[in-house]
């Protein structure tokens, strides 16, 4: 039993409201991992491409770096400087970049890994930032987390995760590196007397154990794929003035919420699959354009350059491509600080075929089941003219 502390509530919160709580968080499991198994290999890739953007941005925001998103396409694109450094953060945004797109590049689900590899070759983050002793501090951080994701363990034969979740929250309260700081004080001096005013405490690096989350929801049997889960733990979750059930119902709500992201991110996935078959599917099946519109959909803007690093081509097969997805419609050449990007747009609505303009309110085999009725009768129809 932990010892009393003075912020702590009276009671704990109502069992009824927990399980609630992890039933709903059970069920988008559930959901998710049924929605990757159904995914075409273009899915997938859209899937993942998507995933490591959420990952990037929920880590740097997770660090400390409130402008990261404002600056991200741009920094990619090594037009723009590194989200600003705080005292509060731990380390470098190149740092964590860096060490996250190495973990997930080694990633056992291939398309994910691929993803991270091509993202890599692209990337221009850290154009103006050579490696730093910082780096080997964010490598560190992953392996830990993932160290201490493995040594959770499983329980029993039920692929629920909760009771990991809590194992693991208690690892990670008693671990240095992860365990929530306390907060700093300054103080000053404002009409004759000295004022004290409480600081945000430093962040810890939890973005890394985002990273290896998925491994103890795989090994528990939860998913298939052991995927990174961008918010699910929070240094509100690790603070030690919380009852037991208050700390599931955080890490269970938390958890949800990123799953939920996920599953947004398939719709997301599936939604650009349709617009490639629709715009690009007349290309031949080795034909980058449909690649590079997934980089630039569910990414970043990409410039000739980057889209030489990543996909093997020439320059003059980057003008090719950009042609052939700006004569479809699927993007864009912007200039930018005396660069051109190509960047992705939505197909123009008069281009959409109705398949893609709203979804069909019956699935295909019923649609053509009642196509050949239709067709049936409009034989019948004309057999009855031509009798008159």
């Amino acid at each position: 039993m932990e010892r009393f502390h003075p912020l702590a509530a009276d009671a704990d919160i109502s069992p009824e409201e927990l399980a609630l709580t992890q039933a709903e968080c059970a069920l988008a499991l559930g959901r998710l991992d049924g929605l990757l198994a159904g995914l075409t290999e273009t899915e997938e890739r859209l899937f993942c491409v998507g995933l490591l953007r959420t990952m990037l941005l929920s880590a740097l925001a997770q660090s400390g770096f409130a402008d990261a998103e404002l600056r991200f396409n741009a920094w990619f694109a090594g037009l723009d400087r590194a989200p600003q450094e705080t005292p509060l953060t731990p380390c470098s945004a190149h740092a964590v970049v860096r060490a996250l797109l190495d973990q997930l590049g080694l990633h056992p689900w291939a398309p994910l890994a691929e993803a991270a590899q091509t993202i890599t070759a692209a990337a221009r983050f850290g154009a103006d930032h050579p490696m730093q002793p910082e780096d080997a501090d964010a490598g560190e951080a992953i392996a830990r987390a993932t160290e201490l994701a493995s040594q959770v363990g499983v329980s029993g034969d039920i692929a629920l995760p909760f009771a990991g979740l809590a194992r693991l929250n208690a690892l990670l309260r008693a671990e240095p590196l992860f365990a929530p700081l306390e907060r700093g004080s300054r103080t000053f001096s404002f009409g004759g007397r000295e004022v004290a005013i409480e600081q945000t405490a430093p962040r810890t690096p939890l973005w890394a154990v985002d990273a290896a989350l998925g491994l103890l929801l795989a090994l528990g049997g939860t998913w298939t794929r052991s995927l990174p889960c961008p918010g699910a733990m929070t240094a509100h979750a690790l603070q030690p003035q919380l009852w037991s059930g208050e700390r599931a119902l955080l890490a269970a709500r938390s958890l949800h919420a990123s799953v939920t992201r996920l599953c947004g991110l398939v719709a997301d996935a599936r939604r650009r699959a349709a617009v490639i078959r629709a715009h690009l599917g007349h290309l031949r099946s080795r034909a980058r354009a449909p690649h590079v519109w997934t980089v630039l959909a569910a990414f970043a803007p990409l410039g000739l350059d980057q889209m030489a690093s990543a996909f093997g081509v020439s320059r003059r097969g980057t003008y090719a491509i950009g042609d052939a997805l700006v004569g479809a419609g699927l993007a864009r050449r912007e200039s930018v600080k005396g660069k051109v990007l190509l960047v992705a747009q939505d197909p123009r609505k008069d281009r959409l075929s109705p398949s893609l303009d709203q979804a069909p309110a019956l699935p295909r085999p019923a649609l053509a089941e009642f196509d050949a009725a239709m067709a049936e009768i409009d034989r019948l129809l004309v057999r009855s003219s031509d009798q008159i």
